[in-house]
């Protein structure tokens, strides 16, 4: 009797221990299932970034700007392919440069490439200034001799709704200092005693994207002790003009430079040797001019090119010079008539706002003849081209 009791005990002691536990087990996986729920509810959707109250840009990305935030959408067809990337003065203090920079001046160009590393997407600067046909094995050489470097790493945020995009935030790429674009290359940083960029007075001005190009316009205040006007601000506010563009799938034919003719040029090392060196070469930079009627043109005839050379005029060109300046551009049509064309050059007025709002003057797609306001009398001809 007293062993039955006993046991009794035992198990009125056990049972509900085993039952708590039981308990216990149910709510750890209720718990689960819960937090499962809310971490799936707070995963991060296309609807976060793109929704009723962002701003949308078409163009060669989606540019999506929401809450000062400014979002690319890299469709990943784009990921891998080359584009050029051009850094401009827009706007600039008096000054600066000693009279011979002005407002489009050109500061940087380089070939840049975005690509897929994991759940990141980087910018990369590729260089021609060393080639090797891929099909050689000195390629691979070149290659690992000459790797890319990474000059910005994105988080990738989200993807759009069919998985045919990545979705990156470039708010801080375009709105810090970062050397590879910067408004202030290293040499104006010593002469004006540049300290540093005030975040609180540099913002992102605008993004607008087009169809075979994006333009960021940069707002940036520096700290100087020396500034190249004025000084008693210790200040340099400067506007810049980022112009990325899509370049053509299929390049020109390299045609090599001969100093007894006055072409600007591009220089690289050549490891396609046969004399098993590297050769130092030289190219031309010219445009692209390609006949309408191949037929006609190959039987000697004077045809019209695919896509003429245009020179728009600066808006604030003197009206007295303007036809001045016009009939000095299209004088040169007699000279690409000896190379097979007519029409191939000529310059004109940009068109109004109200005759085309997407024009700019920034934009590399136009090529433009600027009139600068400047004491410092000069000309220069810088040109932008797919080295």
């Amino acid at each position: 009797m007293k062993k039955l009791l006993l046991y009794a005990i035992i198990f009125v002691f056990f049972l509900p221990i085993e039952t708590s536990a039981q308990r216990k087990k149910e709510r750890n996986k209720k718990g689960e299932e819960t937090a499962n729920t809310v971490k799936k509810s707070k995963a991060i959707k296309y609807a976060d970034f793109v929704n009723e109250d962002t701003k949308t840009d078409e163009g060669l990305f989606k540019v999506h700007e929401n809450k000062e935030k400014f979002i690319y959408e890299i469709p990943k067809s784009y990921l891998g392919k080359e584009m050029l990337l051009v850094t401009r003065i827009k706007e600039l203090p008096a000054g600066l440069g000693g009279g011979y920079v002005n407002a489009g001046s050109k500061i940087n160009t380089q070939v840049i490439v975005w690509e897929q590393y994991k759940n990141k997407v980087l910018l990369k600067v590729k260089s021609y200034n060393a080639i090797a046909n891929d099909s050689l094995p000195i390629y691979k050489s070149v290659k690992a001799n000459n790797l890319e470097p990474i000059i910005y790493a994105f988080d990738i945020k989200s993807q759009n709704i069919d998985s045919t995009a990545v979705l990156v935030d470039v708010t801080k790429l375009f709105s810090t200092d970062v050397k590879a674009i910067t408004a202030l290359p290293t040499f104006y940083r010593k002469t004006y005693k540049v300290k540093k960029l005030d975040t609180s007075r540099s913002f992102i001005n605008s993004i607008k994207s087009y169809p075979k190009n994006i333009e960021v316009v940069q707002d940036f205040t520096f700290e100087s002790d020396t500034p190249p006007s004025n000084k008693s601000t210790n200040t340099i506010t400067i506007r810049i003009n980022q112009s990325m563009i899509l370049l053509p799938e299929n390049p020109m034919m390299s045609r090599v430079y001969d100093k007894r003719v006055g072409y600007f040029s591009l220089g690289n090392i050549d490891y396609n040797s046969e004399a098993l060196k590297a050769d130092s070469k030289r190219y031309i930079k010219r445009w692209r001019l390609e006949p309408k009627d191949e037929a006609a043109y190959n039987r000697g005839e004077l045809v019209e090119p695919k896509k003429p050379i245009i020179y728009y005029l600066d808006p604030a060109t003197p009206k007295k010079l303007r036809k001045y300046i016009k009939q000095g551009v299209d004088d040169w049509q007699k000279v690409f008539e000896t190379a097979g064309f007519k029409n191939a050059i000529m310059a004109k007025m940009p068109p109004t706002n109200e005759e085309d709002p997407e024009f700019s003057m920034e934009d590399v797609r136009y090529s433009s003849i600027r009139y600068v306001a400047s004491t410092t009398r000069n000309a220069v001809g810088p040109s932008v081209s797919d080295p």
